[in-house]
């Protein structure tokens, strides 16, 4: 392998491969919680429940299932690539990947430069291999994520745990956390707007709708660009696209409601609500409470190929049953797992505790508008694709083979339809950005009418499981903190309340 490479490459392989052999004996501890650990030129927070390993430049964290590890090495080079291929050549010498893309990200974080290096892999491998190379003044880190597809997929919040809190040493992070906001005006709200077009050029995004809230009140509502590809009706305020998860926070807003009328408990179990739940056994069934509903984690897996290739004939009580055909891949709290059958049970819970006489997916669409859209003031809000489709809506639209943007088939919309509580809501910039309002208002609408009690909005925000450093999920809901801040300020009608 060195004897393959340019000679400036083979010289840094050798002395990295000699700091190794002769560094002291390799140091090894199973972590019991998140730990700050560094390397000799980085900091970085190593995940509960995996090993450390350190050998010299380099450091290992294998995963729980020891199929699956993520290989640290600091180090001088030309350039990333001669990096990625030292870091290479010191954790794993016989491994000889080629290369499938190499993609530069924005340097953050005290990093001057930062490369993102795909591999290439055979599908039976079901292998998940990946470098970030990242360089502060002379000396890169590069990290290498080498393992299985299903560990990666379980434990992918503590992955980006690690290497997203990788940072050189002695950087202080940048926080908002005291500091006033400016006002949206008119100026800001056209470099924003502008900002946006820039984007969808260099994404080759045809349009978007778009809200803006300042204070408690909307500035700004409208859209960009054009509906279809090649055509020229434009997006406006009132063009409906899909807003897949983002249905999730209003599934959960209607457990909210039924939470203020003790309808249901967040810590009762489901069982007690809708005796026919059950994952894969009586035992683990038992254990899920309402949160564990929309938490993400339970452990369960997506399921997602299920319902995506056998869509045409599934209704909600389907989407019920598929869970019982799974058990969870680990503990409760353990890791983040999304899971869109799980959110979408967690709707029809809902719907069958309002209503048990009508059919859970009536029920659930009937809760939605009449306790959710109408106060709110969502008129064009549906779960009905058929009408989406009748009225002013975006289409869909993909890469083609050659990576070019196309239409893509309206019909993959029609696979949520029997799991809607996860993702099947139809809505405008018009009636999100009200939607919004709601969540901002913490449960008061904007003429001052109280539609949920501020506890049970907020119990939704509370964190159930980390997915990152700064980030963690709630019941339907993502709070980031990456800047300092956390839950939005309160709104009340006149003004904002800290």
């Amino acid at each position: 392998m060195i004897v393959a490479m340019h000679c400036g490459h083979a010289l840094l392989v050798v002395c990295l491969l000699a700091l190794i052999s002769c560094a002291s004996k390799p140091t090894s501890e199973v972590l019991e919680k998140d730990s700050p650990r560094a390397t000799s030129s980085t900091t970085f927070t190593a995940p509960a429940g995996w090993t450390i390993t350190t050998n010299g430049p380099l450091t290992v964290l294998t995963a729980p299932e020891k199929d699956s590890h993520i290989a640290l090495v600091d180090l001088k080079a030309a350039d990333s690539k001669a990096a990625v291929a030292a870091a290479w050549a010191a954790y794993r010498p016989e491994s000889k990947r080629p290369i499938k893309l190499i993609t530069p990200n924005p340097p953050r974080e005290g990093w001057d430069q930062h490369e993102t290096f795909a591999y290439e892999t055979s599908p039976n491998e079901r292998a998940a291999v990946q470098a970030e190379a990242q360089r502060a003044g002379d000396t890169w880190t590069v990290a290498i994520m080498d393992g299985t597809e299903p560990t990666f997929e379980k434990r992918l919040a503590q992955v980006f745990l690690t290497v997203g809190s990788l940072r050189p040493k002695g950087y202080k992070r940048e926080t908002f956390a005291g500091r006033k906001a400016h006002p949206l005006d008119n100026d800001r709200i056209k470099e924003l707007l502008s900002f946006t077009e820039d984007s969808m050029k260099k994404l080759n995004v045809p349009g978007v709708g778009a809200g803006l809230i300042d204070g408690g009140r909307i500035v700004y509502e409208g859209g960009l660009g054009v509906k279809k590809l090649g055509e020229s009706a434009p997006v406006d305020a009132d063009t409906l696209f899909m807003a897949a998860s983002n249905t999730k926070q209003m599934t959960t807003m209607l457990l909210a409601m039924l939470a203020d009328e003790r309808k249901l408990r967040w810590d009762q179990p489901v069982i007690e609500l809708y005796p026919a739940f059950k994952l894969g056994n009586p035992g683990t069934t038992k254990q899920v409470l309402v949160k564990h509903l929309i938490c993400a984690c339970t452990g369960m897996p997506r399921q997602d190929l299920e319902w995506l290739l056998e869509y045409k004939n599934a209704t909600p009580e389907s989407s019920l049953a598929l869970l019982g055909t799974m058990q969870p891949t680990s503990k409760f709290g353990e890791v983040f797992q999304y899971s869109n059958l799980m959110a979408a049970a967690a709707g029809y819970v809902a719907a069958h505790v309002y209503d048990p006489s009508r059919e859970l997916g009536v029920a659930y669409d009937d809760m939605m508008q009449k306790r959710v859209f109408d106060p709110i003031g969502m008129k064009s809000t549906t779960f009905d694709t058929r009408r989406a489709w009748s009225v002013n809506h975006a289409f869909p639209h993909s890469d083609d083979v050659d990576g070019k943007p196309t239409i893509a088939d309206m019909g993959i919309n029609y696979s949520i339809t029997a799991h809607r509580p996860a993702g099947g809501v139809w809505t405008s910039a018009h009636d999100l950005i009200r939607y919004v309002q709601l969540e901002l208002g913490r449960g008061v609408l904007p003429d001052g009418k109280r539609l949920v009690s501020e506890e049970n909005l907020l119990m939704r925000r509370q964190p159930q499981v980390k997915i990152g450093e700064d980030a963690t999920y709630g019941m339907g809901l993502e709070v980031d903190k990456t800047w300092g801040g956390g839950c939005p300020p309160r709104w009340e009608p006149g003004g904002i309340q800290e």
